[in-house]
């Protein structure tokens, strides 16, 4: 399978490598992004490559710029508003889980709160969010059994890191620590984030943690996986100016 991760960074690399390999994408599997990107940029991505996209938004709404709500306001509205749940033929994965093939994606947007504008969370709030996401995966992991289906490994995407894994001192982008539980209690296979921001930087963030990469995707990333080996391909070093 082949995912191609955008996040944060509009990066013209991205674009003339999908205007000059139109055959290399068509083995893309599935798009996802991390959030603070252009509706236009995504819309660009997301029409070249023509494949399944899953989202989340960032700190700054790019996809539904209606103004910050508080954490009950939300949630409602996560629930009986369907309209929020898709943008540019893509599923909103925030706060949902998804099954596609022998996986299960789960989402979670923006950062934690350093002011009261756009997407942002106490740790105790999206503490709340991780565990009804959490619920769902267990649900589907016990159907599974009883179904004695193949157990789906999981794959994340959020715009905020992992607290102590590529996260920053500041407010605005330190990690949340209910992440890293969920990362200690699930394992995924990929955790994809965005936010922290590395300009100058010649090297990717990417690490493993046990049996799960977490790729630091600002730019763009391509990953291949081959039975559970994972293969990453980074827009840091991989690709011409």
């Amino acid at each position: 399978m082949k995912i191609l991760a955008v996040s944060d960074k509009e990066d013209a690399k991205l674009q003339d490598f999908i205007i000059g390999n139109p055959n290399t994408i068509k083995d893309i599997d599935f798009i996802v992004s991390c959030g603070d990107l252009s509706k236009s940029y995504l819309e660009f991505v997301v029409d070249s490559v023509r494949k399944y996209f899953f989202f989340v938004e960032g700190n700054h709404p790019t996809l539904n710029n209606e103004p910050a709500k508080d954490y009950f306001k939300k949630i409602v509205d996560k629930i009986y508003d369907d309209e929020q749940q898709f943008s540019l033929g893509g599923i909103n994965l925030h706060a949902r889980m998804e099954i596609y093939t022998d996986y299960i994606l789960v989402g979670f947007e923006g950062s934690m709160r350093y002011n009261m504008k756009g997407y942002q969370y106490t740790e105790r709030e999206m503490a709340r969010i991780v565990d009804r996401v959490s619920r769902k995966i267990r649900v589907q992991q016990i159907k599974d059994f009883l179904f004695r289906r193949k157990k789906k490994k999981i794959i994340v995407v959020s715009h905020a890191p992992i607290l102590g894994i590529h996260d920053k001192q500041d407010t605005c982008h330190k990690g949340f620590n209910c992440f890293k539980k969920f990362l200690n209690k699930f394992k995924p296979l990929i955790w994809f984030h965005g936010h922290v921001h590395f300009e100058g930087q010649m090297t990717e963030q990417i690490t493993k943690v046990d049996n799960t990469t977490v790729i630091n995707v600002y730019g763009f990333h391509i990953v291949n996986i081959d039975n559970e080996k994972i293969n990453v391909i980074s827009n840091i070093n991989n690709f011409a100016k």
